[in-house]
């Protein structure tokens, strides 16, 4: 049963509630000054007869503070305390968007009394992976501090990834300060970076479970000249080929493949007895091909882990409702000017292409994807070309910066990708101008649809041109 009462707000109870900041900023109050609380509270009764808010904390407070004598409350029959706290997320986020900290602690306020995070989910309308992540957030104190400060869910829950790598957490936390948008990257990389230390670790340990040393010298280098040899360049004296058994020491190193790479060494080859066929290396590496080398090391890292950001955010592009501004022009001016790169996102990789859209790399499944009856066209046919520039794509992209790189990661950049710093090596050295400037340039024409446009759209305004013919050729 429900009863309209008028009651002094000071003397409400406000029980726990799922809004960590109040914000009752100046133009509110004055709003309740002026016209009082015009949308009742909603209340029950306690055990101690008082009325104790359901519904309307900030409309409480503001009324207090403005001094307010009486407000309307809906005296409601008593709800269970997850209940009650399912619906203030729900009210609070129709009412005035809930912080993510506000969100984190409401489900977890939720868990407490027993609510699965499933149950969670389908009581406050957030989805279950939403829910996961926060409490996972909220169950770490620094991802906890992490979101009470500002950070996003998704920022956060990258910070109780990293529990117990503070120099990991602390990077991400600069990065979210001083440059947000290079999150993910960041976030990625660290993987990256950690996933390579623990192969590596692995590798170690057993190659020293086989007695041998582990040296951090890399002899591969054409540099190198001294006292060991890899096996694999050595010989007996009698010309036989060396065994991982003629080795006492190994280099663990990452392959340009992205791989452990374990080479099996002899330290002191001529004093063993090994032959080492071919001429001796000669010269020593200058300071700048030392620089160098670092460089490429980074910048092939740096783009391993950009890979994956780019791959992970063509995904949601794809997932939308609409495709971007643009793509139907995009997709045109590919055709035009990188056309064996279109090409190869239909002949050569359209498993990939059934990828990007949320399927499986298998035989069929962009034939299943583009044959149901609900299937979206345009995005379709977007995700075929974005598959060809995508592959075209590798480690040597940003030594030798194409115009084909450039037009591709340009136009994910002007639909919201954030560029990393080894990817604007390729757009800042080729052409740099973005899919926006083309479209301005070309809106006084009529030769290509205007941004936006679909498929359908162009389809309906031939339909209509020909009608248009077609009436004029009968009126004379």
């Amino acid at each position: 049963m429900t009863v309209l009462e008028m009651i002094d707000p000071a003397t409400l109870t406000i029980d726990a509630n799922v809004r960590a900041d109040v914000q009752l900023d100046k133009a509110f109050l004055a709003s309740i000054k002026e016209h009082g609380v015009i949308q009742p509270v909603v209340a029950h009764r306690g055990e101690d007869g008082g009325a104790h808010v359901l519904y309307g904390q900030r409309r409480t407070l503001a009324a207090v503070e403005t001094k307010q004598s009486l407000i309307p409350v809906y005296v409601v029959d008593s709800l269970t305390e997850a209940d009650r706290l399912a619906k203030q997320v729900v009210e609070n986020d129709h009412r005035q968007a809930l912080t993510d900290h506000d969100r984190a602690e409401a489900f977890h306020q939720l868990s407490l009394l027993g609510v699965s995070a499933t149950q969670i989910a389908r009581k406050t309308g957030a989805k279950k992976a939403t829910v996961d992540s926060a409490l996972k957030v909220r169950a770490n104190d620094t991802a906890t501090a992490a979101l009470a400060n500002g950070m996003t869910l998704e920022m956060a829950a990258v910070i109780e990834e990293f529990h117990g790598d503070e120099d990991a957490i602390v990077k991400l936390e600069q990065v979210a300060d001083q440059n947000p948008q290079g999150f993910d990257h960041t976030a990625q990389r660290l993987r990256d970076d950690r996933t390579r230390a623990a192969l590596i670790a692995e590798a170690t340990a057993e190659v020293e479970a086989q007695g041998l040393t582990v040296v951090d010298e890399d002899v591969s280098y054409w540099d190198y000249k001294g006292a060991m040899a890899r096996i694999t360049d050595l010989r007996t004296s009698e010309g036989e080929p060396l065994t991982v058994e003629d080795a006492d020491a190994a280099h663990i190193g990452w392959s340009y493949l992205g791989e452990v790479r374990v080479t099996y060494i002899n330290t002191d080859w001529k004093a063993a007895g090994f032959t080492k066929p071919g001429a001796a290396r000669s010269g020593k590496m200058t300071e700048e091909e030392k620089a160098e080398r670092r460089t490429v090391i980074e910048n092939n890292k740096a783009w391993d882990a950009a890979t994956i950001v780019r791959i992970e955010f063509v995904q949601k592009l794809l997932k939308a409702k609409t495709t971007p501004k643009g793509a139907l022009k995009f997709v045109a001016q590919s055709m035009g000017s990188h056309g064996y790169t279109v090409a190869d996102g239909l002949s050569k990789h359209s498993g990939f292409a059934a990828e990007l859209l949320g399927a499986t790399d298998e035989y069929g499944a962009l034939t299943a994807i583009t044959s149901k009856a609900t299937a979206k066209h345009e995005t379709n046919v977007l995700a075929v070309v974005l598959a060809g520039f995508e592959k075209s794509l590798s480690r040597a992209s940003w030594r030798n910066p194409s115009s084909t790189a450039s037009h591709y990661l340009n136009q994910l950049a002007v639909w919201g990708y954030t560029l990393s710093d080894v990817e604007t090596l390729i757009t800042d050295h080729g052409n740099t101008e973005t899919q926006e400037t083309v479209n301005t340039e070309t809106s006084s024409t009529n030769e290509a649809p205007t941004p936006g446009e679909t498929f359908e759209d162009v389809r309906t305004g031939e339909e209509e041109l020909i009608a248009e013919e077609t009436g004029y050729a009968d009126a004379s």
